[in-house]
């Protein structure tokens, strides 16, 4: 019977009972028959492209937890009436908040500090904090977690320009909708919350370095493909970054090859004023519940 839904990623209880009671079987990624599969709900684990996607001839629809929609051949999917979701409103929150927790750790030295006293030392003067007030803030991709990181900074007083080639009015009284041009000019902190595209791909790069007029703070917790590592070395190790806050890298695919080489890039990068976490940001406890619930309210609607 056609009536299989492959689990490739972590989902909450609530969205697994809803499925059952809906009289599917749910299956993982070591399911054999994929011709009974009907439904796929993933995040970054599968590749569903024209190569892949031909395997799952009675496939109706992917559920996408989380927002990047680069593992989906849309195109694909929309030429066989394969219907896709994503839950971005679900990770809003806690990448807003990840964001906001990495970049005030890095300014007020928290991380750095605290392995210091892990080795027994007692150092205060080097680590001085740097606060957050005042600041320019450039932010680029004002969609949903890119308007939340703005959220959570508007309690710390900043001056937040925002960017989106896609929208406009989104502006207020504190968020002020801003050119590319002045964000590179003026921001102290840069942040990006862009989908990984050909267009935004290595968005970070040498040319963008070399037009940004301030030293400047990186962020980046969208896709690890949007900065150019080598980049964020150079600028580094320049000084015209001089602070990051990655949680992604485009190395992730082969991270645990490239952490066990000699003198890797990270391993590089780490020697400076950076915090770096694993793909973490939109990944919390809540933020599980959160998208399962914004997938079966979309789901609901076709199964």
């Amino acid at each position: 019977m056609v009536n299989q839904i492959l689990i490739a990623a972590p989902i909450s209880n609530t969205l697994k009972e809803a499925l059952l009671s809906k009289g599917y079987n749910l299956v993982d990624e070591h399911c054999l028959e994929l011709n009974t599969i009907v439904g796929i709900i993933t995040s970054n684990k599968l590749q569903l492209n024209a190569t892949t996607l031909p395997n799952y001839p009675n496939l109706k629809w992917i559920a996408r937890l989380g927002s990047g929609m680069e593992i989906i051949d849309t195109v694909y999917c929309d030429q066989h009436n394969i219907r896709y979701f994503s839950s971005p409103k679900g990770i809003a929150n806690a990448v807003a908040e990840h964001t906001t927790g990495m970049l005030l750790s890095l300014l007020h030295r928290i991380p750095s500090s605290f392995a210091e006293i892990q080795q027994q030392k007692w150092i205060r003067e080097p680590n001085r904090g740097v606060e957050l007030e005042h600041k320019i803030v450039g932010i680029i991709g004002y969609g949903h977690t890119g308007s939340a990181f703005a959220s959570k900074l508007k309690a710390f007083n900043t001056s937040i320009l925002a960017y989106d080639k896609n929208k406009s009015g989104f502006g207020d009284d504190i968020i002020e909708e801003s050119s590319l041009e002045r964000i590179q000019a003026e921001a102290d902190i840069i942040s990006f919350h862009v989908p990984l595209n050909a267009e935004t791909r290595h968005y970070y790069n040498q040319t963008f370095l070399n037009q940004t007029k301030k030293n400047h703070i990186l962020i980046n917790v969208s896709r690890g493909a949007v900065c150019d590592t080598t980049v964020i070395l150079q600028g580094l190790q320049s000084g015209q970054i001089h602070g990051a806050c990655l949680d992604v890298l485009e190395e992730e695919k082969n991270i645990h090859d490239i952490l066990l080489q000699v003198d890797n890039i990270i391993e590089r990068i780490l020697h400076h004023n950076v915090i770096l976490t694993p793909h973490i940001a939109g990944y919390s406890m809540n933020a599980i519940e959160k998208m399962s619930m914004e997938l079966w309210l979309q789901l609901n609607e076709i199964i």
